[in-house]
């Protein structure tokens, strides 16, 4: 619900249930509410609306955050990726269906879990209720970063509040959780039983979200510090960050071993730290902060023509060809075309002029499942050199 945040919201479950003190630290945090929220309310209301509308359901609220959001975020990549969300949730609906005649599908459904959560809420997506398996499906419309059902806590927590809201209503043993990110390709789920799943709730998340509503939790840094509102004023995570290559000193260089146990699998997190220590320092100063042995100085400037047609008739005046100071018009980045046209549309219509170069080299853990990168010195690991 818009306007409405619990304390120890779902969305955030994996940073609290790791690092307890976050909740109350980050309460003393303005809200801001980025380009890429305003986009992700956009899509998640039109996949509210085509669900609704294929049932003959009232979409007023719908309409409403569309009509303030459509003409700034709206495009076609945008009708393609919520009409792919709608083709998911109706295929699940109908497989339902057949199981249960009485199966329901319930979209935007606000859910309680109050009784292991302090005073926590949330609204599922799409919740499926039927006998045997009931489904809680998330809309994810980001792409930076891959989202993975795979023992989500968000999800767990969504499927726990359904499960205790239509327990009485139908037999449920097993619950499914599918979390849809068309924009990546990205369908993952997970499914548990429902004895495992109250197991969890039990002795995991209740004890978890007690100290963390307490407000009595410890900060306990790691990759959950990555959209934590307070990370570059944590005091925990400055210290990780900046005593990390000094653990266990010994003279003489780093070693690979310990290049991969204590530094690379922190360097994303170092490097998100550092870069927002730099933005908050800078605003901070911006609003009259004083930093000893820093000062605040006029950056680089690029100069700009106010009135190009202006200027162009100048030069034309003065007898310089159009062709010498006049860009021609060039196509767009197919980024900015698959937004336009919509993903599978635009490659359906320039696949004969699309190609994909091999990548830059990226060092990233064993379990990443993209094929490891051939070297130059791979080409030769099979030639037998007598």
């Amino acid at each position: 619900m818009p306007g409405q945040h619990a304390l120890l919201s779902p969305s955030a479950a994996h940073r609290w249930m790791h690092c307890t003190a976050a909740p109350r630290l980050e309460a003393t945090a303005p809200d801001s509410e980025s380009t890429y929220a305003q986009e992700g309310t956009l899509a998640h209301a039109y996949c509210a609306k085509k669900l609704k509308s294929f049932f003959g359901l009232d979409t007023k609220h719908e309409d409403k955050e569309i009509a303030e959001l459509n003409a700034q975020y709206h495009n076609g990549e945008m009708d393609e990726y919520t009409e792919t969300y709608k083709y998911i949730v109706l295929k699940k609906f109908n497989t339902a269906r057949m199981a249960t005649k009485d199966a329901q599908l319930l979209i935007e459904t606000r859910l309680d879990f109050s009784d292991y959560v302090p005073e926590a809420f949330g609204t599922s997506d799409a919740t499926i209720i039927a006998d045997g398996l009931m489904e809680v499906i998330d809309f994810k419309y980001g792409k930076g970063v891959r989202v993975s059902a795979i023992d989500n806590e968000q999800m767990k927590i969504y499927a726990l509040g359904a499960y205790l809201k239509h327990s009485f209503e139908y037999n449920i043993d097993r619950v499914r959780m599918t979390i849809v990110q068309p924009r990546i390709d990205n369908l993952s789920e997970f499914e548990m039983l429902v004895s495992d799943l109250l197991e969890w709730a039990e002795n995991e998340l209740r004890p978890k979200a007690v100290e963390a509503f307490s407000g009595k939790g410890e900060q306990n840094p790691g990759g959950w510090c990555q959209f934590c509102k307070v990370k570059c004023g944590c005091k925990a995570l400055a210290e990780k960050c900046t005593t990390i290559a000094q653990e266990n000193p010994t003279p003489g260089l780093i070693s690979p071993k310990k290049m991969a146990t204590d530094i690379l699998p922190w360097l994303s997190n170092i490097k998100a730290w550092c870069t927002s220590v730099e933005d908050y320092a800078l605003q901070q100063a911006l609003a009259g902060v004083s930093y000893p042995g820093f000062k605040l100085v006029e950056g680089r400037s690029v100069r700009k023509i106010t009135d190009s047609e202006a200027v162009a008739g100048l030069l034309y005046k003065e007898g310089y060809d159009p062709s010498e100071y006049m860009k021609p018009a060039t196509l767009c980045g197919i980024s900015d075309l698959e937004k336009l046209v919509g993903k599978k549309r635009f490659t359906v219509l320039c696949a004969d002029y699309i190609i994909k170069p091999q990548g830059k080299p990226t060092l990233v853990p064993n379990e990443d499942k993209r094929q490891a990168y051939n070297t130059a010195s791979d080409d030769f690991n099979d030639i037998n050199i007598n």
